[in-house]
């Protein structure tokens, strides 16, 4: 009874070693990036972040078969930003085309969500630009693969 209590504590310690070790990565899942203070620049205010995440995060998710995705979702969560603000919310694939999502607005301490879903995106790189409302970047995300 003791070797098979031991048989099976080993075959759990060396499964959990593998998934964390990404042993069976390259599937589907949500990825995560920080979302960081940005100055866009003058000729491109859809610039990618560091993704070092001092003002929150965004998680992009591709559902479906890997490399088939169906469509794009995700959160934008932005944390001590500018009190009682709106940002719009655009979304960056891998050729740099910048498309509007939506809008954040931020409560009195500066935190506000938003939520992504885009039926015309698939799998990709994808990454996530909030801007002020005189369409100055402000923060953004690095990217991240969602297929």
């Amino acid at each position: 009874m003791r070797k098979i209590i031991l048989g099976c504590v080993a075959a759990t310690l060396g499964v959990s070693t593998a998934l964390a070790a990404g042993a069976f990565a390259g599937g589907n899942g949500a990825q995560r990036s920080g979302l960081s203070p940005q100055s866009g620049n003058n000729n491109n205010q859809c610039v990618a972040g560091s993704g070092a995440g001092t003002n929150g995060f965004v998680i992009i998710n591709a559902p479906g078969q890997p490399g088939h995705a169906r469509f794009v979702n995700g959160e934008v969560s932005l944390k001590r930003g500018p009190a009682d603000s709106v940002f719009s919310v655009w979304i960056v694939d891998s050729q740099g085309n910048c498309m509007p999502e939506g809008a954040l607005t931020t409560n009195g301490v500066g935190n506000g969500n938003a939520h992504l879903n885009d039926a015309s995106l698939s799998s990709g790189t994808f990454y996530v630009v909030l801007q002020d409302h005189n369409g100055h970047e402000a923060f953004a995300s690095a990217p991240v693969a969602a297929n």
